[in-house]
C-alpha cells in the first residue's frame, strides 16, 4: 500500500476530510467511491471534494463550500465537523450533499490564494486570465464539480431544489459580525423565504449584489438557479482560535436541511433585518488608487456626504455621494483591476 493508499484508508476510518485534503492539497485524484453503513453513498470527487448521495432518492441537493480562501479557517472546521459526524452516525443524510475545501494549497500557507483570489474566478472566468495556475484549474474543477452534481439525474430546475452556501469569514472587523451577500440574480424575485433561514441562523444583516461576478455563489446562482448566497461568519483567526459557539445557529440550520428536517426561520420583517444594495465596487484604477482609510477600520463604517474616500492623488478619486454610504471589503492590497472595496446604501424590501 502507498502513501496515498494509506492516507485514503486512515480518512474512510475516521473521516478525517480537512486533514487528507491538507495533506493532498493539489492532488488530482480519480473518483472513490464508498458507502457508509447507513447506506449513504459517500463518493471523493477530487481533493477537496467530497459527495454524499442518500439511500432513498431525493430532490434536494445542497452545496455547502469552505476554503475559497485559504486562511478562512472558521468555515473548514465546520464542515470537517459535518463529514465527523457523518462518519459517526451522528449526522444523518438524507438529501444530495456535496461538501468543499475550495483551496487546499491556500489553507497550507494561511493565505487567501496563492497567486489570485479563486473567487474572481467562477462562471468561466478562469479561461480569461491572464494568469494560468492552480487557482484557475481549480476554478473549472469546481464549476465541474457542481455541475455534475446538480445536473446528476434531472437537469429541470422547476424539479428539484438546490441550495448553494458559500462559506467565508471576513479579513477586518465588522460592525455587524455576520451577513449574507446575494449575488445579482439576473432579473429573479429576492426569495424572503430563504432570507427566513439565515435569520433563524442569527444572521440579519443582507447585501443585495448588483451585477454579474466571477464569484463561486454567482455561478451557481446565474447557471443553475440555486439558491446561493456567500455567508460572511465572523473574522479570519487562524485554526484552532475559532469559538464554534459563534456559528451555531448556521451550524444548526445546515445540519436540518442535511436530514431533511425544518430549519429554525425568522419571518422578514424591516425591525429584523437589515437590508443593503451594492451601490457601486471601487476598482484599483491605477497603483496608486487607494482607499484613505485606516487599516482598522469595520466592514459597514459609513461616511458623510462630501468625504473623499479613494484617490491616487491626482486625478482619479472617488466623494461619498449620500449620507450614509457604508464600506464593506475594504483593501488596498489588490492588484490593478480588482475591487478595493464595496459601496452599500441601505434600502427596505
Amino acid at each position: 500500500m502507498n502513501e496515498f493508499e494509506t492516507s485514503w484508508q486512515a480518512f474512510v476510518e475516521n473521516g478525517g476530510f480537512l486533514s487528507f485534503t491538507r495533506r493532498w492539497e493539489k492532488l488530482s485524484v480519480d473518483a472513490r467511491p464508498l458507502t457508509l453503513k447507513d447506506n449513504v453513498k459517500i463518493t471523493l470527487k477530487d481533493i477537496g471534494i467530497l459527495e454524499f448521495k442518500p439511500k432513498q432518492p431525493s430532490e434536494t441537493y445542497l452545496v455547502i463550500s469552505s476554503g475559497i480562501h485559504g486562511n478562512e479557517t472558521a468555515p473548514m472546521e465546520i464542515v470537517d465537523q459535518f463529514v465527523k459526524d457523518i462518519w459517526q452516525g451522528k449526522l444523518k443524510v438524507n438529501v444530495n450533499l456535496l461538501l468543499i475545501i475550495g483551496n487546499p494549497p491556500s489553507v497550507n500557507i494561511s493565505k487567501r490564494f496563492e497567486t489570485q483570489n479563486l473567487n474572481r474566478l467562477f462562471s468561466g472566468k478562469y479561461k480569461t486570465s491572464s494568469i494560468q495556475d492552480y487557482e484557475t484549474k481549480r476554478a473549472e474543477v469546481l464549476e465541474r464539480a457542481v455541475t455534475d452534481f446538480y445536473l446528476d439525474t434531472n437537469p429541470n430546475p422547476d424539479e428539484t431544489s438546490r441550495y448553494h452556501f458559500d462559506l467565508h469569514t471576513a479579513i477586518r472587523g465588522s460592525q455587524y459580525e455576520k451577513f449574507v451577500l446575494y449575488p445579482y440574480l439576473d432579473g429573479r424575485t429576492l426569495n424572503k423565504e430563504h432570507i427566513a433561514f439565515f435569520g433563524g441562523a442569527d444572521i440579519s444583516v443582507v447585501l443585495l449584489g448588483n451585477q454579474p461576478a466571477g464569484t463561486f455563489s454567482y455561478f451557481t446562482s446565474n447557471k443553475f438557479q440555486a439558491m446561493s448566497a456567500t455567508v460572511e461568519l465572523g473574522k479570519v483567526l487562524p485554526f484552532g482560535k475559532n469559538d464554534m459557539n459563534k456559528f451555531l445557529g448556521i451550524d444548526s440550520n445546515l445540519r436540518c436541511i442535511i436530514e431533511d428536517k425544518e430549519p429554525k426561520k425568522v419571518a422578514f420583517s424591516k425591525g429584523f433585518y437589515k437590508v443593503f444594495n451594492i451601490k457601486q465596487e471601487l476598482i484599483k484604477i491605477n497603483e496608486n488608487f487607494n482607499l484613505l482609510l485606516d487599516d482598522d477600520v469595520k466592514n459597514f463604517s459609513s461616511f458623510k456626504k462630501g468625504h473623499l474616500l479613494a484617490s491616487d492623488g491626482k486625478n482619479e478619486k472617488y466623494v461619498v455621494e449620500k449620507d450614509g454610504e457604508a464600506i464593506v471589503f475594504p483593501n488596498n492590497k489588490v492588484p490593478v483591476g480588482q475591487r478595493v472595496g464595496v459601496l452599500l446604501e441601505e434600502i427596505e424590501l
